[in-house]
C-alpha cells in the first residue's frame, strides 16, 4: 500500500482498511465497492486503484476505457503509480495510440515524485530530470 508516500488522512484509511479486509481475502467485488465512492469524490489513491481494478477486472469487468478514464483522473491528480501507469500504457499502446511522447511525459511526472519504476524509466529512454532540461519534457 501506499502508506507512505500519502500524507494521513480519513480518505487513506478508508483505503487501507478496504485494502486489509477484502484485498487480502480476495473480495476484489466488495474492495472495488468501497473504493469507488472514494474516487468518485476525488482521492487519487482510489482513483488509481479504480483504474487498475479495472485493467485486470478484478471485481469489475475488465475495461480498458474505464482503466484510462480513472487512471487518468488519478494521474493528474499527482498519484506516482496512475502517473508510472499511464505512460506504460502509453509507451506500449494499451488502451490507447501508442505514443512515445506522452510516456516520457508520464514517467517524467512520476519520477520527479521518486516513484522507483519511474525514475528507471527515465534512466532507460534518456530522460533528464533537470529543470528546463528539453528531454524531461519529451
Amino acid at each position: 500500500m501506499a502508506s507512505e508516500y500519502y500524507r494521513p488522512c480519513p480518505e487513506l484509511d478508508a483505503v487501507n482498511s478496504l485494502f486489509d479486509k477484502y484485498w487480502k481475502a480476495k473480495e476484489y467485488g466488495a474492495c472495488f465497492a468501497g473504493l469507488l465512492p472514494l474516487a468518485q469524490q476525488g482521492y487519487p489513491l482510489a482513483e488509481c486503484q479504480v483504474g487498475y481494478f479495472y485493467s485486470e477486472g478484478l471485481g469489475v469487468p475488465k475495461d480498458m476505457e474505464q482503466a484510462l478514464y480513472w487512471t487518468r483522473r488519478a494521474a493528474k491528480h499527482g498519484d506516482w503509480d496512475a502517473q508510472y501507469n499511464l505512460g506504460e500504457y502509453c509507451e506500449s499502446g494499451t488502451g490507447v495510440p501508442k505514443d512515445i511522447e506522452q510516456a516520457r511525459h508520464w514517467y517524467y511526472q512520476a519520477a520527479l515524485q521518486n516513484h522507483s519504476l519511474a525514475l528507471e524509466k527515465c534512466r532507460q529512454l534518456g530522460i533528464s530530470l533537470k529543470e528546463g532540461d528539453p528531454a524531461a519534457n519529451g
